[in-house]
């Protein structure tokens, strides 16, 4: 601008000036920052030598200043991207684990998918067994309470009789999340160590979210940092409005002979594949 331009003429001038050349700024003709436009007049106020130096510096610092914040903002656009996308892997792959698991492995609907059936003739691929998540469903009532099982039908049911996530699930969840989640996250710009990082976040985050919400839907206690992903605390995620939305949409799937909504935590794959179904 022309005040910056001026001023840094001012400082360069200055070094040289005696205190009679002071009054050289007071008798200057004040120009239009049009070009080619003068405006004669005489400045009211007359500048030392030390208030031109100031001036000069107060440009150069604005400057600097703004120079910093452009170069800040546009660093954060920069990152946008890759977290953002990121965190959309996450939450994709996140949700395909949950239902992938629950639905094919959990309710058994592998052993239905033709190509498995093939596998299985072909190659000798061993049928998906039942396994506890089978007893949940049988000792589960109308009204979401326990009917338990007498011990010699489930003598290996602990506390949360089949409705937590352990630390073993945790691994295991978390091996599952990385492998399709790593190469995607690559592509966006994460590191191998920031994915790591994120996913074990992320697994941990969900399984906590489910060890508050499934064993207390079913009036079953909270889970301790001992027994897995330790749950939030009394009542602190169930009575939260996405707590009790997640709370119906479970409820769903008990009470539709675990026909439809296969996710728990992490809604998407319901809606995508067809077996969503509203409370």
């Amino acid at each position: 601008s022309c005040g910056a331009a001026f001023a840094a003429h001012a400082a360069t001038r200055a070094a040289a000036w005696t205190p009679a050349d002071v009054g050289w700024v007071a008798q200057r003709p004040r120009r239009a920052c049009v070009a080619g436009a003068t405006r004669p007049g005489v400045a009211s106020v007359a500048l030392s030598p030390e208030s031109v130096r100031r001036l000069a510096v107060s440009s150069t610092t604005s400057d600097a200043a703004f120079a910093a914040v452009s170069g800040g903002l546009s660093g954060l656009s920069e990152l946008a991207w890759p977290a953002l996308s990121g965190l959309a892997v996450l939450y994709v792959v996140l949700s395909f684990t949950e239902y992938a698991y629950h639905r094919f492995v959990q309710h058994l609907e592998l052993n239905n998918v033709p190509f498995y059936q093939i596998a299985r003739k072909a190659i000798g691929a061993p049928a998906v067994a039942p396994d506890f998540h089978i007893n949940h469903h049988r000792e589960t009532l109308q009204d979401m309470s326990i009917d338990p099982l007498p011990r010699k039908v489930w003598p290996e049911a602990t506390a949360q009789r089949g409705t937590a996530a352990t630390w073993w699930s945790f691994a295991k969840m978390s091996a599952c999340i990385f492998m399709p989640a790593y190469p995607l996250l690559s592509l966006v710009g994460w590191s191998l160590p920031i994915a790591v990082l994120a996913v074990l976040a992320a697994t941990l985050l969900h399984l906590m979210m489910y060890n508050s919400l499934h064993p207390q839907l079913h009036g079953l206690p909270d889970v301790s940092l001992a027994d897995g992903p330790p749950s939030f605390g009394p009542d602190s995620f169930q009575k939260s409005d996405l707590g009790r939305w997640l709370i119906e949409y479970h409820v769903v799937h008990h009470r539709t002979r675990a026909s439809r909504n296969f996710n728990v935590i992490c809604p998407l794959f319901d809606q995508l594949l067809g077996t969503y179904a509203a409370a």
